[in-house]
């Protein structure tokens, strides 16, 4: 049977050139498949064993090596960083898709939330895993802005998503100090870190079996943060 190995010992040997663009297309295409494997994997792995798992942990519970995850991700803040991205790909259209739903402002705000909030309470040692392990920041790079790239650029296209999913049901911003597009890119980040904040310390208490009910936090935080649209400042 080949081993990982041995087709990674065959892409790399000598061929002729005609050969040769073929093979890195298919290895190309091997590696992002096995790239996608592993990390559901560790997802697995880090939900059953905790944030704190080590890398030979993760691996010994997906059924692998060590050194395979070193080769795919070079350490376990890089294995931190890919997961964060993994997941953050996969619920940033499920918050848009939720947003896009809403007909009232509270809806479109307590659809964005509640989806998120899910994600994090499906599995806490997840969400600490890619937020503390050095891997998913908040530091933009300079050479990517995909939504993905870091929690920094996630939150970017949150905020924008969030203003715009407000400018589509009407009355949203009417009658209120929300007549300044500065402000209101303001308001929206605000918005992004209050729920950050919040969703840190509530999965935490969450993990432990203490704190509020997700619904309980949904709710808050819309009220808090419709409250500049209904008052003014």
């Amino acid at each position: 049977m080949n081993t990982e190995q041995d087709i990674d010992d065959r892409e790399r040997s000598p061929s002729p050139a005609s050969n040769r663009d073929g093979r890195v297309a298919r290895w190309d295409s091997h590696r992002r498949v096995r790239r996608r494997q592993l990390l559901r994997e560790a997802r697995k792995a880090i939900h059953k064993l905790g944030p704190q798992a080590s890398m030979e942990e993760i691996a010994q519970h997906s059924g692998t090596s060590k050194s395979v995850f070193y080769r795919y991700f070079t350490d376990k803040a890089g294995l931190s960083q890919a997961l964060g991205e993994f997941l953050l790909a996969g619920i940033e259209p499920k918050i848009a898709q939720a947003a896009k739903s809403g007909s009232t402002p509270q809806d479109v705000v307590e659809r964005m939330i509640d989806v998120y909030l899910t994600m994090v309470q499906r599995s806490p040692a997840i969400h600490e895993f890619v937020t503390t392990q050095a891997g998913l920041g908040w530091s933009r790079t300079t050479n990517d802005d995909a939504p993905t790239a870091s929690l920094g650029h996630f939150a970017d296209h949150i905020a924008a998503l969030l203003i715009s999913s407000l400018r589509s049901v009407p009355h949203s911003f009417e009658a209120t100090s929300m007549d300044d597009e500065l402000m209101l890119d303001y308001w929206a980040r605000a918005v992004v870190g209050m729920v950050n904040s919040v969703t840190e310390k509530w999965s935490r208490a969450n993990a432990q079996g203490d704190g509020p009910s997700r619904e309980v936090v949904v709710s808050r935080l819309t009220q808090w943060i419709l409250m500049p649209l209904q008052y003014g400042p």
